[in-house]
């Protein structure tokens, strides 16, 4: 398997910046985190806000990694694929599901509220003008409020990860390999 090397300098936990170490677990950070390292003042201000949209909510976790997930795939970033195949197995998505919301054209059965959510992400993706008519039958406000708060965080993330081109972790690496779910 050949290593992808990111465009940056990744921050090890030995090299992080004083306002960033709190950011660093006990194991090297993720490639994100490792990125953002370089500028401390951008990681205490993004992490909270990405754990914030990402983290826990009024919505289940399975609908947040769709969006999460084909928001990735539609715009080609390697390490948001590979890190949300992984969350989005434990969010309890089948593998057949991850890899019609990865492309595969053989299409995987999702649920009516779900296809409203895949074609939402599709739109907020291409034509973000029109996503929101795919949620209004199936969320109130403050959930649409929240999945395009969400999807419009990831495509940032996917731009900043392929513009930087940030590398799967090791342990996503790892985790995929085990579950055959290769890039």
């Amino acid at each position: 398997m050949a290593t992808h090397m990111s465009h940056v300098e990744l921050v090890s936990s030995d090299q992080a910046p004083l306002l960033a170490r709190p950011y660093f677990g006990t194991e090297e950070p993720s490639p994100l985190i490792a990125a953002l390292a370089h500028v401390p003042e951008f990681i205490e201000t993004a992490m909270p806000f990405i754990d914030s949209v990402f983290g826990p909510s009024s919505l289940p976790d399975r609908l947040k990694e769709i969006v999460v997930l084909r928001a990735s795939s539609k715009n080609s970033c390697r390490y948001c694929v590979a890190t949300h195949t992984v969350v989005a197995r434990e969010a309890g998505l089948s593998a057949a599901e991850v890899a019609a919301l990865r492309g595969d054209t053989s299409a995987a059965a999702f649920a009516e509220i779900e296809q409203a959510v895949i074609a939402f992400t599709d739109a907020l993706c291409d034509r973000p003008e029109e996503a929101v008519t795919h949620l209004r039958a199936h969320f109130d406000d403050p959930q649409i409020v929240e999945l395009t708060t969400l999807g419009a965080a990831t495509i940032m993330l996917n731009r900043f990860a392929v513009a930087l081109g940030l590398p799967p972790s090791a342990e996503t690496q790892r985790r995929l390999n085990e579950e055959g779910l290769q890039l």
